[in-house]
C-alpha cells in the first residue's frame, strides 16, 4: 500500500496542557514522518521534542497538530486503524472490582464498541464518545444508549445524566487541550461512580523518544503516577487503582501473535526491515514487545458530595 503524503499545521507548545507548568526537554523524537492509516505526515521541520511539565510530571510534545489537522486526519483514517476484535474484552478482568452494581457505562473512544457490547446485558444504559461514528457502535449504544460524538476539549451536546462508570481506553494521550479534556470527561461521572482509564505511563521507559507510543501521530501527552496524583487533587478525586500493566491488547495476545510481535520488534531497528513494512502498509514503530510494562490502570472515585455539574478546570481553580 502505498501512503498519501500529508501536509498538517502545527502548533508550537512550551507550556503543560494540563496545568500550565513550563517545560524541559527529556528527550526527542527521531523519526521525521508519521504514519496513520493510508496518510505519511511529515514532522515539523525542526521537529519534535519531548518536554517534562515542571509541575506535574506531564510529558508533552514540542509540537502538536492542530485541532483543524487532527480532525482531518481522525475523520479520514480512524475506522481504518482501529478495528473491532474478538473475544472477551482484555480490560474486563480488572474492571470486575469496580463495576459490580454500576447500572450505567460510558465508554470514551469507544471505537467500535467492543467493550460496550459486553456490558450491554447487565446495564440499563450503555453510551459512547467518540471523534467520529462507528456503525457498529451506533447499533449497540441507540438501544438505550447515547452516542457523543466531538472533541473532549470543546462543548458537547449530551443528555447531562453522568454515569455509574466512564471507561478511557487508550484516550488520555489524545488530549490536545488536558485541561479541558479532563474537567468534561469528569464531569461525565456521577457522584460516588467510578473513571476507569489505562494509558501509557511514560516513565516506564528508559528514551520516551524511542518509545513507540510517543511515535504514534494521535498521542500528543504522556502520564506517569505524578501527573494523575496531581489530577485527583485538582478535581477532588481520589486513586483508588494505580497498576502498572501490559498494553491492554497485548495481554489478550494468542501464542501465535505473540511470536510474530517479538520478530516484529526485534527487526523494527533493521533498515531493510523497515523499508519491507513499510511497503506493505505499516510502520515498524508502531509496535511495543509482547512482555513490555508500560502501561498503566488507573481507577478514580468521585465522591459522593460532589454535585454533577460540569467540573472546574485545574487552571481555572488555581486562579480562583
Amino acid at each position: 500500500m502505498a501512503f498519501q503524503r500529508l501536509e498538517i499545521d502545527y502548533r508550537n507548545v512550551t507550556r503543560c496542557p494540563l496545568c500550565g507548568g513550563m517545560g524541559r526537554e527529556r528527550s526527542a523524537l527521531r523519526r521525521k514522518h508519521y504514519y496513520f492509516a493510508r496518510f505519511e505526515i511529515p514532522l515539523p521541520t525542526d521537529g519534535v521534542s519531548l518536554l517534562e511539565c515542571s509541575d506535574c510530571s506531564m510529558l508533552f510534545k514540542s509540537a502538536a497538530p492542530t485541532a483543524e489537522a487532527c480532525n482531518q486526519v481522525m475523520s479520514g483514517g480512524a475506522t481504518d486503524v482501529w478495528r473491532p476484535k474478538p473475544g472477551r474484552h482484555p480490560a474486563l478482568p480488572m474492571m470486575d472490582p469496580y463495576i459490580g452494581d454500576a447500572r450505567s457505562f460510558l465508554d470514551i473512544g469507544a471505537s467500535n464498541g467492543d467493550l460496550l457490547a459486553q456490558l450491554y446485558e447487565k446495564a440499563d444504559r450503555v453510551s459512547a464518545m467518540d471523534v467520529v461514528e462507528y456503525p457498529q457502535c451506533r447499533e449497540i449504544v441507540m438501544r438505550n444508549g447515547e452516542y457523543i460524538i466531538g472533541q473532549l476539549e470543546g462543548q458537547l451536546s449530551w443528555s447531562g445524566r453522568p454515569y455509574d462508570v466512564v471507561t478511557a481506553f487508550d484516550v488520555f494521550e489524545h488530549f490536545l487541550d488536558a485541561d479541558n479534556a479532563v474537567a468534561n470527561l469528569l464531569s461525565f461521572v456521577r457522584p460516588g461512580g467510578y473513571l476507569i482509564v489505562e494509558t501509557g505511563d511514560w516513565r516506564t521507559v528508559p528514551v520516551p523518544g524511542d518509545w513507540y507510543y510517543t511515535n504514534l501521530f494521535e498521542h500528543q501527552i504522556f502520564w506517569t503516577r505524578a501527573t494523575f496524583d496531581y489530577l485527583a487533587a485538582h478535581f477532588l478525586f481520589s486513586i483508588e487503582e494505580y497498576s502498572q500493566v501490559n498494553h491492554k491488547g497485548r495481554r489478550a495476545m494468542a501464542l501465535p501473535k505473540r511470536l510474530a510481535l517479538s520478530v516484529i520488534t526485534g527487526l523494527a531497528p533493521q533498515p531493510w526491515f523497515r523499508k519491507a513494512m513499510l511497503a506493505a502498509g505499516r510502520d515498524p514503530g508502531h509496535f511495543g514487545a509482547p512482555g513490555l510494562i508500560d502501561h498503566a490502570f488507573v481507577v478514580l472515585k468521585r465522591p459522593h458530595h460532589r454535585s454533577p455539574e460540569r467540573l472546574v478546570s485545574a487552571r481555572q481553580m488555581d486562579a480562583t
